[in-house]
């Protein structure tokens, strides 16, 4: 087995069944640009706000979907130093730059594994994990549908699948900088608004719907991030 830090390759999927990838391109070009603006104090909160809602249970293990350079994984590392975390990116070069933080992180170094893999064919067990987290996840996703139906597979059940994504609320200055002034925050929002916007944001009640409709229950939505998020979890049956 590779170190944990070390990442691995999932196998790939015939052609015919591979998702569209129309962002991997932009993710792969920009992953050390975008580990920079999102390695800031409120993308760090809002990804570990993700951990209240984890199950109870010692010893989780936790899938971070989308994981991009890192930072939901390390986040969720400090929060629950008791779970193992596995990120996923199908962007390779994300999955090197969230190596490289994890590899000077204290708390994720040695707890948090990285794969480069597919979320509509997930290179995991079906019933293996305690909980299925994402951050800006579903909204990029051309296959919403299969990469939910992927999550419930692997979920055992019980287990929790905890997503923050983009609000369709319009987002104010004043409540941008609100938050914070820091380059970097004015920075994430000035280039996630509009790229959510071109993909597709929710509202609480399209975002819970979606979850019903992949066969999850208690479903529960909230605004976060000052209204440009919404934090939802649901249940596995």
């Amino acid at each position: 087995m590779p170190p944990r830090d070390t990442p691995t390759t999932a196998r790939t999927a015939p052609a015919r069944d591979r998702p569209r990838r129309d962002s991997v391109w932009v993710f792969n070009l920009g992953a050390e640009i975008y580990g920079w603006f999102t390695n800031q104090a409120v993308w760090r909160t809002s990804c570990g706000r993700m951990a209240r809602h984890l199950p109870e249970r010692r010893r989780l293990l936790v899938l971070d979907l989308g994981c991009g350079p890192g930072v939901s994984a390390i986040e969720l590392a400090r929060q629950r130093p008791d779970a193992r975390i596995v990120g996923l990116d199908v962007a390779c070069r994300m999955v090197t730059e969230a190596a490289r933080r994890v590899r000077s992180s204290r708390v994720a170094f040695g707890r948090v594994r990285l794969v480069v893999g597919d979320g509509t064919r997930l290179p995991f067990p079906s019933g293996v994990a305690d909980a299925v987290t994402g951050h800006s996840y579903l909204y990029l996703l051309p296959n919403r549908d299969a990469a939910l139906s992927e999550c419930l597979r692997v979920l055992r059940s019980g287990g929790r699948l905890i997503l923050m994504e983009p609000d369709a609320r319009p987002a104010t200055l004043r409540g941008v900088l609100r938050l914070s002034r820091s380059p970097r925050h004015l920075l994430a929002v000035t280039l996630w608004r509009p790229f959510s916007r071109f993909h597709g944001r929710f509202t609480p009640t399209t975002l819970a719907a979606t979850l019903r409709r992949a066969g999850f229950v208690e479903c529960h939505v909230e605004h976060v991030i000052g209204g440009l998020g919404l934090l939802a979890s649901a249940t596995k049956p």
